[in-house]
């Protein structure tokens, strides 16, 4: 032993003398480092080192119950999100604690090298369209920002400014900037890419220049949509890859020292999506665009100069699978480093741990080549990669303000291991060691609001700094004071009109010295928000009377006099013009333009001081009481007012800096008549309208002069105020504005809206050569969002065109389109309980909480993913089947999508995993029945916490969400076990046959005919006893006769004695359901009892007689089996079938116990709803269910009129999206069927479908393709219908068949069938197309048919 040991200890010397004195290699091409003499033991303690960090980070992580939130997709609480001291990241650390936080604007770091920059690219697959994009955000008000653009059989575009990347910010707390704007939506879900602006079309330039080439006006704007989970480089970077580029470098006190302070300094995490949007570009169609890339978030410091070089690899392929590889070299830390990620359909991700690519060998002399090959490994898989670069669309980038980085923005197509395509781009860093060749950028300079002073002045001098202050003298008077301060850079180009602001403060005190003003304030806003009934259009007329009755205070008179006379305003002989200045007017949000006062032509003290009074009293006159009501802003609001020195104009007008109809950013509007602008602004005239064309330095030409008929103009009035004149006819016809004046106007406006930075609607008067500006409020039109994008802004993004998409199952318990508050809670609850499911069954190993793996939405139609649900079928476990799992969704197998194409996207496990998985799903179904348990038992005293306020009952809400997640979850894993009891029961009656004949499900439906204790069978059989107790009562006649109030209202008293019981009994048990009983905005049977009413009529009507159905024991029902069974199997069977049976009824149960915590939550929203109307935050309760569950605490925190304007625009486009058909089966992202696509046809039909109850019948056939349309069902009647809920139950009595589109053996409407013992065969494609009402048809339940006849 001892012998051994020296001999091992031999060669450990020999090799340790060998490492000291063997040289290290050069690097290679002088920059790369390789592997040098320690390198074994460098890699191996790094490792060591990295995962102590990464096992202190963990320790250090959220709470469990954040983590179950986070693993739900709910984030952090909605309300008060902390916002967090900026902290490093980096090596196995996060810098940032919450989903908002991260994907919020970050604060840039005192650094001259900060940034927050966020990168979008995209790709269509089908021709070669692609959009990339960026935003970064730098110090001093500048940015980074890219834009570059090719459209099939157009072109390539690229921003004006490129090569040059630098820019000044729009706006420094948004990532917006050269017209482009990037919003995110919802934290690692979805984001808003909008540009408006010109590009320049052509060849990508490697060289700046002046020459500004052909510039179009494009407009785009894109939804993206995340398909992937988030690969966050501080915490994802496989381990071994970090830990090799480390080990390469020679070690030193300063390289650690760099090293820690690059990675705490620098944050970059990345995601995958599709984005889906439309593009006009100028001269050409509009068009639609569906797309799948990338986005990147990056804050921190980067320095440009730091970077030596890197190759960037970003590709998707058409399998559903996405790369980023990266070879990057940092002078100062790691020059030869090898990172990056592959994101797998399923929802994995894996750090890439070893690629043979170099910088060595990739264009290391600048010479790009057109192919390149490389590999690497991720996940225990070897991925060989080929890289075909488009040259023709290859474009050249400067980075830093001195241009010390040129990246190669390289457009690639992509071969994985020969055969599978794929799209993308390749990049390439290279120091820049020519410097900037172009003009330095300068951030324009941009009006800084002062903060709101501490003080209380009466009224301020337009030339005072604080009059700046929107918050303190309203929208219209602080760009007045910001023009007043802009004519002097520019040179006197323009004047401002002397005056002066009285403050809101004016108005606070006014108010304050006069309390039957505040209460006739407090009154109407007491009615606006329904707190009190009233006239509100009465109170308004009444309060604005008081506001002009009373007398200015004498503070405010002798303040407004002072500041006159200070100003030469008074005894001058000027006019002068009072103009109302409302908080919150004029902004990008609102203008409420023409509901406040103007009063002009003032000649004495006496009317300014009414004028003002005039002012304030037209903040509450109905229109803008209406105005802030429906844009939930508060009723009771501030005013500043502006009084002005009023310019006897002979010419005056507005002008659009852009065009404002198409937002067309080359092109200036004036319009324009004589005299005073009132005119003009008010339409009483058809003015003259010129339209400038202006480059990009803010040269202007004329393009069109369109002469209007200007049959009269305004001018000052000798007596006082204004009066209108009819224009000399010679007058008339010729262009009030002289050339020289269009041009100079051009330029002047040019001015202005390059130091707001956004376009503007300017008003303007010209007396002599003398140009005045007036008002230049922002334009707020053009960034409207269209139809087309509220109808696809929550669409779900799919990885692969292959998915296949079904309206089965998902469409019969949620038909038709739903409010966006429903996707954001329901829906989300549907797809973790899937998840869930799956993870446990095998299908997939770990949770996507931001994306729609196995739901999906378009149009807010759902949809179910087939390929997601059958990933867990026998390819990854042993007890599943995809046979029975398409007969359960889909009511038949689906052959056209193999288990070969579903390995082929998502894999296969070996023997030993399959087994292990079904051990663990097993155990996963025996555990639903305790959680089903509990479940249940709270529910019995279960409520949303109550609270004060909207606000804090929001809290309350979103706190309990995970109570309704797992509510779902527990419903989901409960059917599941009632899916694998039927699947052994099938499997043994069908005795191994692969084919399921229709005798076979037949034989299935009879053993099924009898299943106790159905709870949604149970509703009919209640309504019918409602009905029978009218009758009894003999009240049939009356009931029928009165209307929905008066009949409830009978119902509801003591008058109605038995029949009342029995209906308060009913809503007691089943007040809980109702049609569409998922969606949150509709209310429930007990909360709107309506509802009720037709099918109680129409049951009070019908004649027919109860039938008793036949009830069959489990041997009966064994014994009348048509199929060949053997005595081995009917001994299973009678062991079987009672467990089955009570399956499905544990399964309608569980459903049940869901539904009634939906309705906990759905009348808790109905009572947020209430409480953010009385608080005013909403206009009506109704609007509520038209924002997600996140956007409403947005509104709680932001208060915004541009959310309350979407949510009201989502509402109305709600009903167009109701009337949206889609195909039961769909190949990639659905598509809406065209109305009037399908008609029934003439002449005999037979169509198939699955048999889920027996029998023959022979009727009228009744297609009723909405519950809407139930009240024309007649008795006797075969029900063609597409699904149906718990909310036709009430139906059921008067119906001699039915037919369904889509369902399954255990599907509501097949359940309630055989309760009933009525014929029904279910997934009957095309049926409500190909029949009409009143057709003959025969309905066979037993074989699966249904017959049009002719009667003749």
């Amino acid at each position: 032993m001892i012998y051994l040991v020296s001999i091992a200890a031999a060669f450990l010397c020999i090799y340790l003398v060998k490492l000291v004195l063997r040289r290290d290699p050069e690097p290679l091409n002088g920059h790369y480092a390789v592997p040098g003499r320690f390198y074994t033991l460098k890699k191996l303690l790094f490792l060591c080192l990295y995962h102590c960090r990464l096992l202190r980070a963990r320790s250090h992580a959220t709470s469990s119950a954040d983590q179950e939130r986070r693993k739900m997709g709910l984030g952090s609480l909605k309300v008060d999100i902390p916002k967090e001291k900026i902290v490093g990241g980096g090596l196995a650390k996060s810098s940032r604690s919450s989903d908002e936080e991260m994907e919020s604007v970050q604060e840039l770091i005192k650094d001259p090298n900060a940034i927050d920059s966020v990168y979008f690219m995209g790709f269509t697959q089908t021709d070669e369209t692609f959009v990339i994009v960026r935003v970064c955000r730098k110090q001093n008000g500048l940015c980074e920002m890219w834009v570059l653009l090719r459209v099939d059989g157009i072109g390539c575009f690229q921003h004006p400014v490129h090569p040059e990347t630098n820019y000044s910010l729009d706006n420094t707390n948004t990532w917006s900037g050269g017209g482009l704007k990037l919003e995110c939506l919802e934290p690692y879900r979805r984001w808003r890419i909008f540009f408006n602006g010109l590009l320049r079309k052509g060849p990508y330039r490697d060289k700046w220049t002046e020459e500004e080439g052909e510039l179009l006006h494009v407009k785009m704007a894109f939804i993206w949509t995340s398909f992937s989970t988030v690969f966050n480089f501080d915490t994802d970077i496989h381990p071994s890859a970090i830990a090799e580029s480390i080990a390469k470098e020679k070690w030193s006190s300063k390289f650690f020292t760099d090293l820690q302070k690059y990675n705490d300094h620098q944050t970059h995490y990345e995601q995958w999506g599709q984005f889906v949007g439309e593009i006009e570009i100028e001269g050409y169609e509009r068009k639609e665009l569906l797309l799948r890339g990338l986005r990147d978030h990056s804050y921190g410091v980067r320095n440009w100069a730091d970077m030596y070089r890197y190759v960037l690899i970003l590709a998707h392929f058409e399998n559903g699978l996405s790369v980023n590889l990266l070879a990057l070299s940092i002078s100062a830390t790691t020059t030869n480093m090898k990172i990056g990620f592959v994101m797998f359909p399923d929802g994995r991700k894996a750090g890439i741990d070893w690629s043979d690519i170099t910088l060595a060998d990739m264009a290391d002399d600048k010479v790009i080549g057109d192919l390149y090959r490389v590999s690497f490994t991720a996940a225990n898989q070897l991925f060989n990669l080929q890289v075909s670069i488009d040259k023709s669309a290859s474009a050249v980038m400067y980075g830093g303000l001195k241009w010390e980085s040129q990246i190669h923005e390289c457009v690639a197509t992509y071969r994985l291991d020969l055969t599978v395509r794929g799209w993308g781009i390749i990049e390439f860093h290279y120091r820049n060691e020519s410097g900037r060749q172009a003009p330095d950028t300068v951030a324009a300079e941009r009006p800084q609001e002062p903060k709101v002073p501490n003080w209380s002045r009466l009224v301020l001098p337009l030339s005072d700094e604080a009059c700046q202050c929107t918050a303190l003298v309203g929208g219209k008077g602080a760009q007045l004071a910001q023009l007043t301060e802009m004519c002097k850079h520019f040179g006197m180009q323009f004047t401002v009109p002397a005056g002066l602001c009285i403050p809101t403060t004016a108005l606070e005190h006014h108010m304050k010295m006069n309390s039957h003003l505040q209460q006739a304030v407090e009154e109407i806003s007491d009615v606006a928000c329904t707190r009190k009934t009233g006239n509100l259009c009465e109170l308004c007329v009444r309060c604005v009377e008081l506001f002009r009755q009373t007398r200015l205070t004498p503070e405010i008179e002798s303040a407004i006099h002072d500041q006159l006379t200070e100003l030469n305003l008074l005894g001058t002989g000027d006019r002068l013009a009072v103009r109302s200045s409302a908080i919150g007017e004029d902004t990008e949000d609102s203008s409420a333009a023409g509901q406040l006062s103007t009063e002009l032509g003032l000649k004495d003290f006496e009317q300014v001081c009414d004028a003002v009074r005039k002012c304030w009293a037209s903040l509450y006159s109905f229109q803008a009481v209406q105005y802030r009501r429906q844009r939930g802003q508060p009723v009771p609001s501030n005013m500043g007012v502006v009084i002005q020195q009023m310019v006897e104009a002979q010419t005056a007008g507005v002008l659009f800096t852009c065009d404002p109809v198409t937002g067309h950013l080359g092109r200036m509007v004036i319009n324009a008549n004589y005299g005073l602008g009132e005119s003009v602004v008010h339409g009483n005239v058809e003015p003259d309208t010129i339209t400038l064309s202006c480059n990009l330095k803010g040269q202007c030409h004329i393009l069109k002069k369109e002469v209007g008929t200007k049959q009269m103009f305004v001018r000052q009035a000798d007596e006082g105020g204004v009066m209108v004149e009819y224009t000399l006819v010679s007058d008339a016809s010729k262009c009030c504005l002289a050339e020289n004046m269009i041009l100079r106007l051009g330029q002047v406006a040019f001015q202005v809206q390059k130091m707001y930075r956004t376009p503007r609607d300017i008003e303007w008067a010209i007396k002599g050569a003398r140009i005045y500006l007036l008002q230049a409020r922002p334009i707020t039109t053009f960034d409207t969002v269209s139809e087309f994008e509220l109808m696809h802004e929550f669409d779900s993004a799919l990885a692969t065109d292959y998915e296949w998409m079904t309206t089965s199952n998902i469409g019969e318990m949620m038909p038709g389109a739903v409010t966006p508050l429903t996707m954001s809670i329901f829906v989300r609850a549907i797809e973790y309980a899937l998840q869930e499911l799956s993870m446990k069954a095998g299908g997939i190993s770990c949770f996507s909480p931001y994306n729609h793996k196995y739901l999906g939405i378009c149009c807010s139609h759902l949809f179910m993913n087939l390929m997601s649900m059958n990933a867990n079928m026998e390819q990854n476990n042993l007890i599943t089947s995809k046979k029975t799992n398409d007969f359960e969704l889909l009511g038949r197998v689906l052959n056209e999508l193999s288990l070969h194409d579903i390995v082929l996207i998502y894999g296969k496990s070996p023997l030993w995993k399959r087994v292990v998985n079904a051990i663990t799903f097993l155990r996963y179904l025996q555990t639903a029945g305790s959680q089903a348990n509990i479940l249940m038992k709270k529910l019995t005293t279960y409520q949303i916490q109550p609270a004060s306020n909207a606000q804090e009952y929001y809290h309350n809400i979103d706190v309990q969400l995970c109570d309704y997640f797992q509510a779902w979850a527990t419903s989901v894993a409960k059917s599941s076990s009632s899916g694998m009891w039927n699947a052994l029961l099938v499997s043994v009656l069908s005795g191994g046959i692969t084919e399921w004949t229709s005798e076979l499900l037949a034989d299935v439906a009879i053993l099924y005919s009898t299943c106790s204790d159905i709870v949604s069978a149970d509703i009919p059989v209640c309504v019918e006893a409602i009905a029978e107790a009218i009758r009894a009562q003999r009240k049939s006649t009356e009931f029928l006769k009165l209307d929905s109030e008066a009949a409830i209202s009978w119902l509801l008293s003591q008058e109605s004695g038995e029949t009342g019981e029995k209906f308060q009994n009913f809503l007691q048990k089943h007040g809980f359901r109702c049609l569409r009983e998922a969606e949150l905005h509709e209310k429930s049977w007990r909360n709107d009892p309506k509802k009720l009413l037709p099918a109680i009529q129409a049951t009070l009507q019908s004649s027919k007689p109860a039938v008793k159905k036949a009830v069959w024991c489990p041997e009966e029902a064994i014994g009348s089996l048509k199929s060949k069974v053997t005595w081995i199997g009917k001994i299973m069977l009678r062991l079987l079938l009672p467990k089955a049976r009570k399956a499905v009824a544990d399964r309608e149960l569980m459903k049940a116990e869901a539904i009634k915590m939906n309705d906990i939550f759905k009348t808790a929203y109905w009572k947020l709803a209430n409480l953010m109307v009385l608080e005013g935050y909403l206009p009506d309760e109704d609007l509520l269910f038209f924002f997600t569950h996140s956007e409403i605490g947005q509104v709680f925190q932001q208060r915004s009129a541009t959310m309350i304007t979407r949510a009201q625009l989502r509402r109305k486009l709600l009903r167009k999206q109701l009337d949206l058909r889609f195909k039961e089966m769909n190949i990639s992202k659905p598509q809406p069927i065209e109305q009037g696509q399908s008609e029934a046809t003439r002449g005999k039909i037979t169509l198939k479908g699955m048999t889920v109850s027996q029998g023959f019948v022979k009727g009228t056939a009744r297609v009723v393709k909405s519950i809407l349309e139930a009240a024309c069902i007649h008795e006797g009647d075969i029900l063609i219908t597409t699904s149906t809920d718990i909310g036709w139950s009430p139906y059921f009595p008067l119906l001699k068949g039915m037919v369904t589109e889509i369902g399954g053996l255990l599907s509501h409407g097949a359940v309630v069938a055989r309760e009933y013992g009525m014929p029904c065969i279910v997934s009957c494609r095309n049926a409500t197309s190909l029949l009409a009402s009143g057709n003959t048809v025969i309905l066979n339940g037993t074989k699966g048919t249904v017959q049009k006849i002719d009667e003749n």
